[in-house]
């Protein structure tokens, strides 16, 4: 939406923001239901959010460089989308019960 319609860039960012929010929120919920003990659901958020938080920081300079060296936006823009697919399709399948981790419904 940046990129084809940047007059709505208050509503492209409002949808990001709720989009990144809701993500936070499921990759969370995710990680804790196929944890199988307390010890196992701390040992993973400590390696998963230090590996999350290390690449969202990495994330705003790449894209700065990637920026300087195209020169426009467009590409800088089109990463994160694309990104944002491959979270999706990771979401979707980490959503499923493949190993009987999840509870059934009652």
């Amino acid at each position: 939406m940046l990129v084809s319609a940047p007059a709505l860039s208050v509503v492209a960012c409002t949808l990001l923001g709720l989009g990144g929010g809701a993500c936070l929120v499921l990759a969370l919920t995710f990680r804790s239901e196929r944890a199988g003990s307390s010890g196992e659901a701390a040992a993973s958020a400590g390696k998963t959010q230090s590996i999350g938080y290390l690449v969202a920081a990495a994330g705003p300079l790449l894209l700065g460089i990637l920026h300087d060296t195209t020169g426009n936006w467009t590409l800088p823009l089109t990463v994160p989308a694309v990104l944002g697919i491959a979270m999706a399709a990771a979401g979707y399948g980490a959503g499923q019960d493949r190993h009987g981790c999840l509870p059934r419904p009652r």
